[in-house]
């Protein structure tokens, strides 16, 4: 909301933020809040006492105006000690004013110079306040009334024309759109108003399509009761235009040039489809005055010696302003990557401890970056439109694309700005996620998908970015994804466009397995976004759909799985067969899936099939920089991979391409290491390898105990096999918040300090229920659990006890599903061996030595283990 010196205003804009505050206390009608202002006002005057007429927090000061969509407030910001605007607008259906705050949601994200900012947005009974910037400045009106040149009328229109292209890249339309709707304020900026209220009579029954739009300033179709588009926006800027270049006459049209009235008649084409293609379209034409051009062509002769130096000079000069044609790219971009948004983002990284502040170095440049680039393409299709190398299809297809991009810029630039250092990490997944400009050229519409109907076409575009941006709040694990997803997904169904609902409901799936629901939970977002893109004829959404329910499958233990959950060996042939036919649209897809059902083979111990797997998906080709999720794909593939020399390969080659994605430090990078120095076999290279991921886990993430807890652990457990209580002790101290690590070390801490009367007991009761699960990595982690209470049991020489225990543990650890080639096995299998056979009468310790002995000398770093074993194997 802007105040007008000049004049009554009634008019917002989109908003930079949007917060919607709690429903409030019964409020007065307009009427008698002016009263009790004025009254305010009177008592404060008369008697010197401060009387306040709120609304929420803020003080109304007086009646600025009123119009067709609310009424107008000066008011006060006591929490920020500024002046702002109030618009209170009446909304007397409960369904109109949800609408409103969905809209509200859309406008939160357009932030742009020329479009006025909303603060904060609330409910007042059935009416919506909003808190709008206040604006000193007069209206476009009032402006014209100055005699001005073409030129001079022209720069400003045309920086309202680039808040309205804004607008419309993120789905928004004004629908009421005149020369009272823009100021020019008095630092010279020109701003739009009346976005967001302008698009719907919010008391009106159904909320419907019809705006409330000036009649001077209305489109044909707009009059008519049509669905609108925002062609509409475009015939009222023509309009507009033209009312302020003949001063407001109707035989005047002599004083504008022919190339600006063949531009203005044709934005200004009775029907929409006469216009041009979009607002951008509109502007980069009104750039190209060809006296302009022609000066501009002569002033470069004139610089070559091909004209004199003086008249080059001059000309120069004069067209120096005119920008270049499809040059507004970096404007529409301007609300989402800037110099101020790039400073708080620094400013925020480094608070966020080390790894915060080694980022703050490493993200901004990689951001702006993906800004260039994202110009550089909207640029590219814009001038190939302009060529003609594009239908309109086409290059509205490519703008879409380019738009979702823009989206989710905003959203990783917004979570990394407000991040916590915990999710940090996941932050940074999203923002190497963000898809390749560049790529929105290969974008072709599909012959199989249905455009949206006519009647829900602009819902159907802002439901998109709100999906777009929750899917990148997804990948971020932002608390507020599975909420944002929620209302995407309910406003999805209302447009009951199968495409839209399949993408929303693949996005709600992915924010609710993040959470921490369980990957249950996420199973029917999945199966019903499949259902949906197979009716649509999405294939692409399809196969990624039925992959990411194949992966939650097979995560998910069976007992936890809806009862309706689709058989992967049965219907995999089916999606296979989809995904061959998806191009390179589907390339993502296709990975994902052959990943996934190598990941679900894994969680059932089939290791054979999943190797066959996990090779198709490293061999599937992709288009472009590969999303990190399927650099998993490499590593998945080592952990079945016999070999140690390939293994290691694999590992070597994923680390590295996540060093390149993500940096060196970031958690996922480690954790790459951290599986491989798993499967070391040689203690000493493990333990060297696990001190210095220890390290680096505890500096760089130390907020992240999970990851600290898993290296920490291993790394006391292979102190505890050499002796060493120093490391052993030094390691259980980086042991942060987790039931199960923490009760983990306080046996290992018992067992050095000699406490041993509770700790059998307490390891027994806490492997009870890891043995009873469901898939095999759960009863494996009983296996460490089983050793401390043995080691306890001898300790306090109960020796039938410990073997009991030791046999219980060699029982888990012949789990089939378990991978008994990988180390951390063997070195668990070797161990309870070691204990067993030292406990175990002379002839049945025979085995359990050999066993062990035979690991330890392969696997190298023994050597103080080897003697009490060779001992008994030779006695023997």
């Amino acid at each position: 909301m802007a105040h007008r010196d000049d004049h009554a205003a009634d008019h917002e804009a989109a908003p930079s933020a949007v917060t919607v505050g709690k429903p409030l206390a019964p409020r007065p009608a307009p009427d008698e809040l002016a009263r009790r202002v004025a009254r305010a006002r009177i008592v404060d005057a008369l008697f010197d006492v401060q009387e306040r007429v709120e609304v929420g927090r803020y003080h109304l000061l007086e009646h600025v105006g009123t119009g067709g969509m609310g009424v107008v407030w000066g008011a006060w910001d006591p929490q920020l000690e500024r002046r702002v605007a109030i618009k209170l607008v009446k909304a007397e259906l409960a369904a109109a004013r949800e609408r409103f705050v969905l809209e509200g949601q859309a406008l939160a994200r357009l932030s742009h110079p020329n479009v006025v900012p909303v603060y904060d947005v609330g409910v007042v009974d059935d009416r919506i306040y909003l808190v709008m910037e206040w604006v000193r400045g007069s209206d476009l009106r009032a402006h014209a009334r100055v005699p001005r040149t073409v030129n001079e009328v022209l720069a400003v229109y045309r920086a309202a024309g680039e808040g309205l292209a804004a607008a419309h890249a993120a789905g928004l339309i004004h629908r009421d759109f005149k020369p009272d709707n823009v100021m020019v304020g008095d630092d010279g900026r020109v701003r739009v108003l009346d976005f967001g209220l302008a698009q719907h009579e919010l008391h009106a029954t159904g909320g419907g399509t019809r705006g409330s739009g000036t009649p001077r300033y209305m489109a044909p179709e707009q009059r008519d009761g049509a669905v609108l588009t925002p062609a509409v926006d475009q015939y009222a800027f023509g309009i507009s235009l033209r009312e302020a270049l003949v001063r407001r006459t109707t035989t005047a049209d002599a004083e504008v040039p022919a190339w600006l009235a063949a531009t203005i008649a044709r934005a200004t084409a009775v029907s929409p489809a006469e216009r041009f293609p979009t607002m951008r379209a509109l502007l980069d034409a009104l750039a190209r005055d060809p006296a302009r051009i022609w000066r501009r062509r002569i002033a470069v002769a004139g610089a070559l010696g091909l004209a004199g130096a003086a008249f080059a000079v001059g000309t120069l000069r004069e067209g120096a302003a005119a920008p270049e044609p499809c040059a507004g790219a970096a404007a529409t971009l301007a609300s989402t990557w800037n110099l101020r948004v790039r400073s708080e983002l620094v400013a925020h990284l480094r608070t966020l401890g080390p790894y915060g502040a080694a980022e703050a170095e490493r993200l901004p440049p990689r951001l702006a970056e993906y800004a260039s680039a994202w110009i550089g393409a909207h640029r590219t299709a814009c001038l190939a439109h302009e060529r003609k190398e594009l239908t309109a299809q086409l290059y509205e297809q490519r703008l879409g694309c380019l738009a979702r991009g823009q989206v989710a810029l905003a959203t990783v630039v917004e979570v990394l700005t407000r991040t916590p250092r915990d999710r940090l990490p996941r932050a940074i997944v999203a923002a190497q996620a963000l898809p390749e400009a560049a790529a929105c050229a290969l974008a072709t519409p599909s012959p199989s998908i249905d455009p949206p109907a006519v009647a829900v076409a602009h819902d159907v575009t802002i439901v998109s970015a709100q999906v777009e941006r929750a899917h990148f709040l997804a990948l971020a694990i932002d608390p507020t994804a599975v909420t944002v997803a929620q209302a995407a997904a309910i406003s999805a169904d209302r447009t009951a466009y199968a495409p839209l609902i399949a993408r929303a409901q693949l996005a709600l799936g992915f924010a609710t397995l993040g959470e921490g629901q369980g990957a249950g939970a996420a199973i029917p977002c999945y199966e019903r976004a499949t259902a949906a893109a197979l009716e649509a004829g999405d294939s692409v959404t399809a196969v990624e759909a039925y992959a990411r329910e194949v992966f939650a499958i097979g995560i998910t233990p069976p007992e936890l799985r809806p009862p309706d959950t689709i058989d992967v060996v049965a219907t995999r042939r089916f999606a296979l067969q989809l995904a061959t036919g998806t191009r390179h649209e589907g390339a993502f897809g296709r990975a994902l899936l052959l990943n996934n059902l190598g990941t679900e083979r894994l969680a059932a111990g089939d290791r054979a099939a999943a190797r066959a797997w996990f090779q198709r998906a490293i061999a599937e080709p992709h288009v472009g920089v590969q999303p990190v999720e399927l650099l998993s794909a490499a590593g998945n593939l080592a952990l079945v991979t016999e070999a140690a020399e390939e293994r290691a390969r694999l590992f070597a080659e994923q680390r590295a391409q996540l060093e390149l994605a993500l940096g060196p430090n970031h958690a996922f990078t480690l954790d790459s290491r951290m599986q491989a120095a798993l499967l070391l076999a040689n203690r000493g290279a493990v333990a060297s390898e696990l001190r210095d991921l220890c390290h680096r886990l505890a500096t760089w993430h130390g907020d992240e105990s999970q990851r600290v807890n898993n290296c920490a652990l291993e790394l006391a457990w292979l102190a505890a096999e050499r002796g060493d209580e120093t490391e052993e002790r030094d390691a259980l101290r980086l042991i942060g918040a987790d039931p199960d690590s923490e009760r983990l070390a306080r046996g290992y801490a018992q067992l050095l300090s000699g406490e041993l009367a509770e700790t059998a007991r307490e390891m027994h009761a806490a492997a009870e229920p890891h043995e009873r699960g469901s898939t095999w990595w759960d009863r494996f982690a009983a296996v460490d659990l089983l050793l401390v209470a043995a080691s306890a049991e001898v300790g306090t020489g109960h020796v039938t006890a410990a073997i009991a225990t030791l046999r219980e543990c060699l029982g888990v650890l012949a789990d089939p599903a378990i991978d008994h080639g990988a180390a951390y096995t063997q070195r668990r299998l070797a161990r309870a061996n070691s204990l067993l056979a030292r406990l175990l009468p002379a002839p049945d310790a025979l085995a359990p030595a050999r066993a062990a002995l035979a690991w330890y000398r392969a696997a190298g770093g023994y050597e103080a283990a080897l003697p009490d074993l060779e001992a008994i194997v030779g006695s023997r």
